[in-house]
């Protein structure tokens, strides 16, 4: 008996969650604002915000959580920070320095890199509330936690000893049992110099931790190994930390997280997330979340790491393609699969969407029938906007991406207008405006300079010439080379005049007309190589030898402008 699998890899997440029996669900996922925050981060944030709407959808209450971890100490900085920066602040907690940009003047370093991923969720349909730990940590509800850990120190080392000795060898095997001697799992932050950890000349790094705990006064002591300040605080002082191998069960605890995605290397079997889950269950008498690992998602064939500045930010992405796309990239993806964000292939994502669309709105039956399962699953999870009955209206990314091209030659009402003509879609208005349409142009446009700058930067000669062939990219200069125009013999120049004599007295001609039409005027007429009558055309308008195929491109410009460009005398 063959097992029916389920529509959508989702559903096995569905499933776990549902059996849990649970009234209200919450969703957690978690960042470090050390630097601009990667786009790699959306998976786990997307994944959430899926489930999301398949509860919601089904009548649970879900709360979806993002938890900016501000109150993390920064072990180092990303290059573009300011040395002088850097140097100040290190061992900090990023909640605790001021923002890196002096011209910026928001409330902290956190909150900088925080607010600017936090800024575009409404942009990727992204309905989370973000916690910040700093605020967090002054709650009372957390405070007695801190207790809680203090009070299991002893059960704590006994849990960390088993997860993380396996991983050692010999040598750093005793030096971990060393460690833990007087470890408590606390650190505090120095109220002299705002540090929570210091690195050493060696490299090494010592955080604040606590040294001892009263528990009938409620009190620890630390000393600061930054500053050497020593100091006895209550618990509920609000500048306490757990560690961090304690600090993600603990709000796993508190929040009743039932569900929270982590990266694949947390998720490794005897990972930091086994680990939690054990000191969620024995130290703070809850299930913890369903467990559920991603693979990294790349930039092409790199690895992003904030820290290190290797970053392609959401906020980027949302200048240069639609967010619906990428939902859709981390949706039709299982999550143990890698993904490879690849910026010159934006326009095979649009194609694919498009197909979702098609497959989605199709009134037939469309084989497989897997496949049709999956899309009309996962096609409604990767819409932003309105719910539509019918199939969105939708100009061409490869007419935007020519539109945006001769922006120097076209306004935006003439472009808007060829749009219209070319697309037949006579009520462009009702489904994108005007304005909807300049957007579409400019981020198109942003896109285009982005796959230039990727052309100019490939030291592959291959790879290169790879997107060139994929992509029509050209610029149109604003007046004709005189050397160029020099260089043309009799018969191209002859050439040229009986083309501009056909579009000119013809009023509407299409691409194929036009294409042929110059074939005829090189065998027929001028008895020369359709080659050399190709080239004087694309020198005259690009400047160079060659470009978009070229019936193609004659027809989608302005018939007034093409026979001003045309004319040679």
């Amino acid at each position: 008996m063959n097992k029916k699998f389920p529509a959508h890899w989702l559903e096995e997440i569905v499933d776990k969650i549902s059996e849990r029996n649970v009234k209200k669900i919450t969703l957690s996922t978690g960042k470090t604002p050390s630097g601009h925050i990667h786009i790699g981060i959306l998976r786990e944030i997307l994944i959430c915000d899926a489930l999301r709407r398949v509860f919601e959808s089904r009548g649970y209450k879900v709360d979806s959580f993002l938890f900016m971890d501000d109150l993390d100490a920064a072990k180092r900085f990303p290059e573009y920070i300011e040395k002088d920066f850097q140097k100040e602040h290190l061992g900090k907690p990023f909640a605790y320095m001021p923002c890196p940009f002096k011209e910026c003047g928001c409330e902290s370093y956190g909150h900088h890199f925080g607010y600017e991923l936090i800024s575009t969720f409404e942009s990727f349909g992204i309905k989370t509330k973000a916690i910040w730990t700093h605020e967090l940590y002054r709650e009372k509800k957390m405070q007695e936690k801190i207790k809680i850990a203090l009070e299991n120190t002893d059960l704590i080392k006994e849990i960390l000893k088993k997860y993380i000795i396996p991983t050692l060898d010999k040598n750093k095997k005793e030096l971990f049992l060393d460690m833990l001697q007087n470890w408590m799992p606390v650190m505090a932050i120095c109220e002299k110099c705002s540090k929570i950890q210091y690195r050493d000349n060696d490299g090494a790094i010592k955080p604040n931790r606590v040294l001892k705990y009263d528990e009938k006064k409620e009190i620890v002591a630390y000393k600061c190994s930054a500053c050497g300040n020593y100091n006895e605080i209550s618990v509920y002082s609000g500048i306490l930390k757990l560690n961090w191998r304690v600090d993600w069960p603990t709000k796993w605890a508190l929040f009743q997280t039932t569900c929270e995605p982590a990266g694949k290397d947390h998720c490794v079997k005897g990972g930091s997330y086994d680990t939690g889950l054990e000191l969620c269950q024995r130290v703070f008498n809850y299930k913890g979340p369903v467990k559920v690992a991603y693979e990294w998602l790349r930039l092409g064939d790199r690895d992003m790491k904030t820290s290190k500045g290797i970053v392609f930010t959401p906020k980027k992405y949302l200048e240069i393609a639609d967010p619906e796309l990428y939902r859709m990239l981390i949706l039709r993806t299982n999550p143990m699969k890698h993904i490879s964000l690849r910026i010159e292939e934006i326009p095979q994502y649009y194609d694919y969407y498009e197909r979702m669309e098609d497959i989605y709105y199709s009134s037939g039956k469309i084989e497989p029938e897997e496949e049709q399962e999956f899309i009309r699953y996962t096609y409604p999870l990767t819409k932003i906007d309105e719910f539509l009955d019918k199939k969105p209206k939708r100009i061409p990314l490869k007419l935007l991406i020519f539109l945006s091209q001769i922006q120097n030659i076209l306004n935006i009402e003439d472009s808007y207008e060829k749009a219209k003509s070319v697309t037949g879609i006579e009520d462009l208005e009702k489904s994108i405006s005007i304005k909807d349409f300049g957007i579409l142009l400019k981020r198109t446009k942003k896109w285009v300079e982005e796959v230039k700058k990727l052309i100019e930067n490939e030291t592959d000669s291959q790879l290169k010439k790879s997107i060139m062939q994929k992509i029509s990219l050209f610029e149109i200069p604003d007046k004709h080379d005189e050397d160029i125009l020099k260089s043309l013999d009799k018969n191209q120049i002859n050439g040229i005049k009986l083309l501009r004599n056909f579009i000119l007295e013809n009023d509407a001609v299409d691409a194929d007309i036009i294409q042929n039409k110059i074939f005829t005027i090189a065998k027929e007429d001028l008895k020369m190589k359709p080659k050399k009558m190709f080239e004087a055309i694309y020198q005259v308008i690009l400047g160079k030898k060659h470009g978009p195929r070229l019936g193609s491109f004659l027809s989608l410009l302005d018939k007034n402008w093409l026979l001003e460009r045309l004319n040679l005398e």
